[in-house]
């Protein structure tokens, strides 16, 4: 009894320990994400071979820009739920608070770059305390995630349209609608700023202590726990990454649009879900990466554009979009069933040291 303990106990600090000793990896080690990012940066490659054969209006400079602008508000908004996601929980409130931020932002702004420092401080804080707070409903009572944010959802609803009476006053500063759109013949400059976040995301998710700890309570959050690490936080934590992202996607969207209003992030519950699933983020958790959300972004704006040149109705335009997101889901879902069978292996060893370590 009193010789075993000491293994026990060794041999569960060995085991815990690796979650937090720094691993040498690469910038672009997408770990099982790896070959559900490749696919689709494939796909995407294939399409726009397409494009070039069949619609090369498209393939034109300014159009591309277009693309990738309308992709940048998708994938700034899925950065948020796919983090949310690799934790097995979804965010449902993202439209809302896109829209609220936005409104925020607008009335604060009123057209004046001058308010630009304020409003967006403003909307940003909004996003986070809403993150904050769908965080703490699913961490700290135990509610369903689902049932948190679509709650939260709903009193933003409610909120904007009684704050607002149905008219939204105010409009985002010029220098947003610059960032977004770009001046005649320049560059618009939210595309180097996607790649920028796009390089922060992964050193973030792949080199530093938070980025492990997500990637250890994603794919196994009592493993994780026992381990050492703060599950909660980190759980709350994504929640309010995906508040801040919402609300920077909602200033993104009313610069584009140069105006403010109700329900503007509406499409989005859809297109921040789908653009998670065909970057093959696995809805279980514990799979997933940023660089496949920006990939499903530029496919799914890529495959919205060509099928609006082909003009198709818009109900068969949707059908082809929800068809595409499903089969989506149902290959990552396919594809996480071996990792699932691993962590649960994981999870029964863990708990065999810890009884060890008991004893």
């Amino acid at each position: 009894m009193t010789t075993t303990a000491p293994v026990g106990e060794k041999n569960l600090r060995d085991k815990t320990s690796r979650l937090h000793k720094p691993q040498r990896r690469g910038l672009l080690d997408l770990g099982g994400a790896r070959g559900a990012v490749t696919a689709v940066w494939i796909v995407l490659v294939l399409l726009y071979i397409f494009i070039l054969i069949f619609r090369p209006g498209l393939a034109q400079l300014s159009s591309v820009q277009t693309i990738v602008v309308l992709a940048a508000v998708t994938a700034v908004a899925g950065l948020g739920q796919g983090a949310v996601i690799f934790t097995g929980g979804i965010d449902l409130s993202i439209p809302w608070i896109m829209s609220s931020s936005a409104i925020v932002f607008a009335s604060i702004a009123q057209g004046e770059d001058g308010n630009l420092i304020v409003a967006l401080l403003a909307a940003v804080v909004i996003g986070l305390l809403l993150g904050l707070a769908n965080g703490v409903g699913v961490t700290r009572f135990g509610i369903h995630p689902v049932v948190m944010t679509l709650a939260v959802s709903a009193i933003l609803e409610g909120g904007a349209l009684g704050w607002t009476g149905g008219l939204v006053t105010g409009s985002p500063p010029p220098i947003v609608a610059l960032f977004m759109r770009g001046d005649a013949g320049s560059f618009p400059m939210v595309i180097p700023a996607l790649l920028l976040l796009a390089v922060l995301v992964s050193f973030v998710y792949r080199q530093t202590r938070y980025g492990r700890e997500l990637q250890a309570v994603g794919l196994n959050p009592t493993a994780s726990r026992l381990a050492g690490v703060h599950s909660k936080t980190i759980i709350t934590s994504v929640y309010a990454i995906s508040g801040v992202t919402a609300a920077l996607a909602g200033i993104m969207l009313s610069g584009l649009a140069g105006q403010s209003y109700l329900g503007m992030g509406d499409p989005y519950l859809l297109t921040s879900v789908a653009v998670v699933a065909l970057g093959g983020a696995s809805f279980a958790g514990g799979r997933g990466h940023f660089l496949g959300t920006l990939g499903g972004a530029l496919l799914l704006s890529a495959l919205i554009t060509v099928l609006m040149t082909f003009q198709l109705p818009e109900a068969i335009r949707t059908i082809a979009q929800g068809s595409v997101i499903l089969i989506a889901v149902i290959a990552a879902k396919v594809g996480v069933r071996p990792g699932k069978r691993k962590n649960s292996d994981g999870i029964k060893s863990f708990r065999r040291s810890r009884e060890k370590a008991i004893l």
